[in-house]
């Protein structure tokens, strides 16, 4: 099986300590989040192709560079030279947990506009993956819908992350539209605990996920809870699944690993998402979580994406 992402390819401008005269010191990592799933899937053998749009640009060149070193499929990334590529400013806190600021006003990345390539992409692979930063302003809006509508009607799988970064809307209330519209085409949804709040303004999350399938008609819902671990909901049915617990310093990342690797055992299965027994949906959820928390141990998304050898390295035999 192959996954086509589609979506956001940026620079996360990560914190990296103070210089000697006492000023903050930030560290240019590779980062955009149907990017790192892409990335996170070729870490873990299985194939993938990123279709998308950077600056032609210093930043846009080392962002193909990095994806190509990954082995990731990029021969439909365009660069253009009218937009400059996207930067995401990170704010951490002791933890490791995670604040965006973004240098995005009509960057590469939004003014993306349907391409041929991405249609040959798209029919290369089982499984379409895309996130909702791509829909949060024009052109990538429209055309993350139309690549959304394409691949549905190709009969691809569809994988989608309720990616909420508020600070890309300009109205909380249109996020809430455009990122429903892009659950009534999804199969595998990948939200966190707040996302599903936001979404289905419901506090309970077995109730939130009721809602995701009886209104968008989703297959297999994964919620994830940070430290606590994730839930999936599927045949009507909530599990929920102990997490690994690390020292995490840096939680960019994190989820998309976490996706990448859920994404991966699926891949290895063979099997339809309609033909998963619960305890391969418990098996796969706890090889995510042990990707997620490998994320959160070090700085950046890309560079921070686990392989097998890490996974058993930090967590033995699971």
């Amino acid at each position: 099986m192959k996954v086509c992402a589609f979506g956001e390819l940026l620079i996360d401008v990560t914190p990296n300590g103070t210089s000697e005269k006492g000023f903050p010191v930030y560290e240019f990592n590779p980062g955009g989040a149907p990017a790192n799933v892409a990335v996170a899937l070729q870490n873990l053998g299985q194939k993938a192709s990123f279709i998308g749009q950077v600056g032609d640009d210093h930043f846009g060149h080392f962002l193909a560079g990095v994806l190509k070193e990954k082995r990731v499929d990029i021969d439909a990334l365009l660069f253009n030279k009218d937009y400059l590529t996207t930067l995401a400013i990170v704010s951490l806190t002791e933890g490791g947990e995670r604040s965006f600021s973004f240098y995005r006003k009509e960057g590469a990345d939004v003014m993306i506009t349907p391409n041929a390539k991405f249609l040959e992409k798209i029919n290369e692979a089982d499984i379409f993956h895309i996130g909702s930063v791509s829909m949060s302003d024009e052109p990538s809006r429209s055309t993350s819908f139309d690549l959304l509508d394409y691949a549905k009607n190709q009969g691809k799988i569809i994988s989608y992350d309720p990616n909420l970064r508020e600070l890309l809307w300009k109205d909380l209330m249109d996020a809430k539209t455009q990122i429903k519209k892009g659950l009534y085409f999804a199969d595998i949804v990948k939200v966190s605990e707040e996302e599903l709040f936001f979404i289905t303004d419901e506090h309970n999350v077995e109730k939130g996920c009721e809602i995701l399938v009886s209104e968008f008609d989703c297959k297999l819902i994964l919620v994830t809870f940070g430290a606590q671990g994730c839930a999936y909901y599927f045949n009507k049915k909530l599990v929920k699944v102990l997490p690994f617990s690390v020292k995490a310093i840096d939680a960019t990342g994190a989820g998309d690993g976490f996706l990448g690797g859920f994404l991966a055992k699926f891949m290895e299965s063979g099997k339809k998402i309609e033909e998963l027994s619960d305890a391969e949906l418990l098996s796969f959820c706890r090889f995510a979580n042990a990707c997620g928390a490998h994320a959160t141990t070090i700085r950046g998304a890309i560079g921070s994406l686990a392989t097998y050898e890490k996974i058993e390295e930090m967590f033995g035999d699971i």
